[in-house]
């Protein structure tokens, strides 16, 4: 399945999982202290394609979701909530990878804007 989007992600190993599921180009990140040039290329990303802001639902993902989302408005976001249980690294990126390929079938569905805020409401997606 091919994305449109790019796919911002926090490192290798994240881009590495996401290309091993999904047909798609990521931006890393490289942690949570963004610099101004990785900014405005997710800008630039946005402006062309679109982005989806995938990071994990610690501090540091937040941080990162955060900092984009102020910086380049407007851009979708994917993440495992905190609730679901994390015994290894491992389990929890491949955890990751289902609940994205779920979300990138959905998404096709949700074109609206709207639409997909009220799906994410009633806890469709």
């Amino acid at each position: 399945m091919k994305i449109k989007e790019i796919i911002v992600v926090e490192g290798k190993d994240d881009t590495a999982k996401i290309k091993s599921t999904l047909d798609a180009d990521t931006i890393e990140t490289n942690g949570s202290a963004i610099s101004k040039v990785k900014l405005e290329e997710i800008r630039h990303a946005q402006e062309k394609r679109g982005i989806i802001v995938f990071t994990d639902p610690d501090y540091p993902g937040q941080r990162i979701r955060s900092l984009i989302d102020q910086a380049v408005p407007g851009c979708k976001h994917a993440f495992l909530t905190k609730k679901k249980p994390v015994v290894q690294k491992e389990k929890v990126l491949g955890s990751s990878m289902r609940h994205l390929r779920q979300f990138a079938q959905r998404w096709k569905k949700y074109t609206n804007l709207a639409m997909w805020h009220k799906a994410i409401s009633l806890k469709r997606i």
